[in-house]
């Protein structure tokens, strides 16, 4: 595949029809993107979340409180979905983007490679942080008329986590031909 610039895009010869782009933010985006996540995604699960207090009582709760509470409340599906589509899902494409892109920075053919690539295409309209990040602010502002609410580190580590996981998903190129192999051999029949 032939590496393009930034904004560059290659064109089908025939129909003129856009088969690849090149991320806006450059060739390396999506690795610095994706291992930001990765790094993110400690502090976001082991620091506080949110605390809430009245009358001088304050609870804490960390990312997967609610997951817990859930589970324990009888609403397990809704508690498994929450997990894997806010928590585990996103890592664990952020680590697929990371090693696909660091397998084709090291130009080596690895033998699950292809299959990491489908298995991140799979997984990308699956891992929604942004769903759960909006969802939390929702409740927040339902929260912040009844009680004290104070938003904690974890927070806002997981907001930008998930950030930094949407840049990475952007500047990736999900659909362009040529991304399974690790190779950067031109393919023939593509204009810029």
């Amino acid at each position: 595949m032939i590496p393009l610039q930034p904004g560059e895009k290659a064109l089908c010869s025939r129909c003129d029809s856009i088969l690849a782009q090149g991320s806006r933010l450059g060739t390396h985006a999506t690795l610095v993107f994706s291992l930001t996540t990765l790094a993110l995604a400690i502090p976001a699960m082991t620091l506080p979340f949110v605390s809430a207090g009245k009358f001088g009582e304050e609870r804490v709760s960390l990312l997967f409180t609610g997951v817990a509470s859930l589970w324990n409340n009888g609403m397990r599906a809704v508690a498994v979905l929450v997990f894997l589509l806010g928590g585990l899902l996103p890592i664990l494409l952020a680590a697929l983007l990371a090693t696909v892109e660091i397998n084709r920075r090291l130009r080596r053919t690895w033998v699950g490679s292809d299959y990491a690539f489908r298995l991140a295409r799979s997984l990308e309209p699956w891992a929604i942080p942004e769903v759960q990040v909006l969802a939390v602010f929702v409740a927040l502002i339902k929260l912040g008329s009844l009680v004290t609410v104070t938003i904690g580190l974890g927070c806002w580590c997981y907001c930008a986590m998930t950030v930094s996981l949407l840049i990475s998903q952007r500047s990736f190129g999900f659909d362009a031909p040529g991304l399974l192999a690790a190779n950067h051999e031109p393919e023939h029949g593509l204009s810029s």
